[in-house]
């Protein structure tokens, strides 16, 4: 190998070079790393910044520090009540006048195969969408719940008017389905199952003689009616009383539905009748689907939202206990996760 001299005048030169060329690699390589550091250390905050955004486009919540999740295998149903009587027709017009009396959102909970109702006062205050006259949303109004049904034909529109309320006011929850019916369907519905036992909560004095406080009947026809809807002239008129007799009756009910015979059935005359004054956004199919599916879920305690009731300028007016509401939707609709 041949051998390789250096004068002594380019030692020094060299040596200089070499020293030159490990402090330029010294900064490269520092510079190399600095910039590895930054980079790391950024998407570890932009992680930060990424995951709570992730999370609040799927829907999740936080809430002191706690991040809640959607439960996932949930199916809820939003009953609509109308205070009206003759069966279901369209007003042809941008407004009508059958506000939603009664409203009961009906909780099917999959995994633990459990049905929870959670009853919601007509006279709740709250954020309305407004429909303008060609139908379009067209901003919104605070008044009370059962008003949202009132924008729109009457029939749909207005039932999906009154779903969107709803879900406004419980935090924006997905609200699967809707079943409205006019108040005049009671009284069919009530026989079909062969009437629905109480204990009658209230003195209907000069309004319905057969409802004598404190006496165990079997409601029939017109009297279930009477004590499900009337409130003005008793001695406590608000509403809060009102739905107490409401889900008093709806227990009952759905204890009367759990004792009918295998072999019970509607005729297509019962069916004929009772579908003039119902509507929902569910086909048949869905409905039977549903029916078959959550008949043998158990009833969970029906729910209620706290808060306060108020005589307003014109009506009655509910407010409802914002904290307590948070922590029930909490409860009803979410679930923490790691």
């Amino acid at each position: 190998m041949p051998q390789v001299h250096i004068k002594k005048r380019n030692t020094k030169k060299i040596f200089v070079l070499i020293i030159f060329l490990l402090v330029f690699v010294c900064v490269v390589l520092g510079v190399f790393f600095w910039e590895s550091k930054q980079k790391q250390e950024a998407m570890l905050v932009q992680a930060e910044i990424d995951e709570p955004a992730r999370k609040r486009r799927e829907g999740w919540v936080e809430r002191d520090g706690v991040w809640y999740a959607p439960k996932q295998d949930q199916e809820t149903m939003l009953l609509i009540g109308m205070d009206k009587m003759d069966p279901l027709e369209a007003s042809e017009s941008y407004n009508n006048n059958a506000q939603s009396d009664f409203l009961l959102l009906a909780i099917f909970d999959n995994t633990k195969e459990t049905t929870t109702l959670l009853h919601i006062n007509r006279d709740t205050m709250a954020q309305i969408p407004v429909l303008g006259v060609t139908g379009q949303p067209a901003g919104s109004v605070t008044g009370q719940l059962a008003l949202a049904h009132t924008y729109g034909s009457g029939l749909q529109d207005s039932c999906v008017n009154t779903v969107n309320a709803v879900s406004d006011f419980l935090y924006g929850i997905k609200i699967d389905h809707y079943v409205a019916m006019t108040m005049g369907a009671v009284p069919y519905i009530n026989d079909l199952v062969g009437g629905v036992p109480v204990t009658v909560l209230d003195d209907f004095s000069g309004i319905d003689d057969s409802l004598v406080e404190g006496e165990t009947i079997t409601l029939k026809g017109e009297q279930a009616l009477h004590y499900v809807r009337v409130r003005g002239g008793l001695e406590d008129s608000s509403n809060l009383n009102r739905m107490k007799r409401q889900q008093q009756y709806l227990e009952s009910m759905a204890e009367q539905i759990g004792k009918l015979d295998e072999d019970f059935s509607v005729s297509p005359q019962q069916i004929s009748t009772i579908s003039k004054y119902i509507i929902s956004d569910c086909s048949i199919d869905t409905l039977s689907r549903m029916a078959e599916q959550f008949v043998d879920y158990p009833l969970q305690e029906m729910q209620d939202i706290q808060g306060e009731a108020i005589v307003g300028e014109e009506y009655m007016e509910f407010y409802a206990d914002e904290a307590a509401l948070q922590e029930q939707i909490l409860d009803l609709f979410y679930e923490v996760k790691e």
